[in-house]
């Protein structure tokens, strides 16, 4: 069954709460949603739609699985992380890092697009290129000897937090060390080698040597190459890009493996030798999308002095450069699982609505407190800067802050993890940085 914005998963690490949608198709969606702690996460479900035939979601299915054992065992910073599979039969959900950024895709369209349909510098496609051969290098050198299969521009995002590219899609990549043979039949036209096409040919690592070589083909003209054909040019590109680079792309995509470069670590350690690589990082050169606060603004302040953030964009205070916070309460019901309400108002009461008394608190409790035992005006909390406040209201119900009580109309300074307890309702108070480095 389909989840929907504003349910919650739970898996073995946590709780998830859909946010957004992200996108859907033939197999399922994929959300925004967002974790215990407050961070963003992306979680893809799997579910039958009726739109294709058994045979082809079972299918489905296992890719699904790979991709998930991939992921949540690789750690490198230019592969979007894995953080866990949920199985509610016969549905499965994959839960992983939110990457805030673009493809590959989006970004080289949006150059285009500005620059009167020209491809990127050569220096640009080099820059991109020594990432891409990088992170494949680590994934041939995993156990296993992972295959990644299907590089092209849309499988490339660009993470504009830590400004790198990183590698996401591992559904069609294969342990090469379990077998060579059953490697065959994956990829995508235009990147994908001869061999993956064929039932007698080994497939090696050069098998990805070709599509870094396909993708830097058509980030250097706009074109894919055409299959099945090494091409002998660039299509009249040639006079701006160097011979050195020529001669790598083409090298990369000659039709017989065995003239290509064999690994991704030799094809990226040619492009060094190049020495022309763009300084920094690789795609914010070319104006690359900027990571943006995914809070809710009146929620967000700069923990050094106090100001407030004007504009979504803002991920350092205007003033002092610190980065920018954001204020939760983590509401944590007996029988439900953990809830988070964003505090946005410099002075927040907490409380239980009352339509009959005309009480609406600025964060309502109603519904974690089946026992009605939170008090209409219950407390308050109040920022002073970067300092916050909890002050407890008259109210026969108790309140506590990490196991004291705190008497009625008293005023307790509060620090980020502190636990409160208004009557048997038990919430944590947060603080953490928009965007997690």
């Amino acid at each position: 069954m389909l989840i929907k914005p504003g349910e919650q998963l739970q898996g073995a690490n946590g709780a998830y709460e859909m946010i957004e949608v992200l996108g859907s198709g033939a197999y399922g969606t994929v959300f925004r949603a967002r974790d215990a702690e407050g961070n963003f996460v992306v979680v893809k479900q799997l579910t039958d739609t009726g739109s294709s035939t058994p045979e082809d979601f079972e299918y489905q299915r296992k890719l699904f699985h790979r991709e998930a054992e991939i992921l949540t065992v690789v750690n490198y910073p230019k592969i979007v992380c894995g953080i866990e599979l949920i199985e509610r039969d016969p549905d499965l959900f994959f839960v992983m890092e939110l990457v805030q950024g673009e493809s590959l895709r989006k970004v080289f369209d949006d150059w285009r697009a500005a620059h009167n349909n020209q491809p990127f510098p050569p220096e640009t496609v080099v820059a991109v290129g020594i990432e891409i051969c990088d992170t494949l290098h680590y994934v041939h050198s995993l156990p296993g000897q992972i295959i990644y299969r299907d590089l092209k521009p849309e499988n490339v995002m660009w993470d504009a937090v830590h400004q790198t590219c990183k590698l996401i899609d591992f559904g069609t990549a294969r342990f090469s060390a379990k077998s060579k043979k059953v490697t065959q039949g994956l990829g995508t036209e235009g990147y994908a080698p001869p061999e993956l096409y064929s039932t007698r040919a080994d497939v090696t690592f050069s098998a990805d040597v070709f599509t870094i070589g396909a993708v830097m083909y058509e980030l250097l003209t706009g074109e894919s190459p055409e299959p099945k054909t090494t091409p002998r040019d660039f299509r009249g590109y040639d006079p701006q890009i160097p011979d050195g680079l020529k001669t790598i792309v083409l090298t990369a995509l000659q039709i017989d493996p065995l003239r290509r470069q064999q690994t991704a670590g030799e094809m990226g350690a040619a492009l060094q030798k190049l020495g022309m690589d763009a300084p920094g990082p690789s795609l914010e050169a070319v104006g690359a999308g900027r990571a943006t606060n995914l809070h809710p603004l009146l929620s967000c302040f700069c923990p050094s002095c106090g100001a407030v953030p004007r504009t979504d964009r803002a991920l350092f205070c205007g003033k002092c450069r610190a980065p920018i916070h954001t204020v939760m309460l983590r509401v944590l019901p007996r029988n439900a699982p953990p809830t988070l309400l964003y505090l946005q108002k410099e002075e927040s009461l907490l409380g239980r609505t009352d339509p009959d008394t005309g009480v609406f608190p600025d964060v309502d409790l109603s519904r974690f407190d089946t026992g009605r035992f939170v008090s209409r005006r219950h407390a308050s909390i109040k920022r002073d800067g970067t300092r916050f406040y909890l002050t407890t209201q008259q109210t026969l119900n108790p309140t506590r802050v990490d196991g004291f009580a705190v008497s009625p109309g008293a005023t307790v300074p509060l620090q980020d993890g502190s636990r409160l307890e208004f009557a048997d309702l038990i919430s944590n108070f947060i603080i953490r940085p928009v965007v997690q480095k």
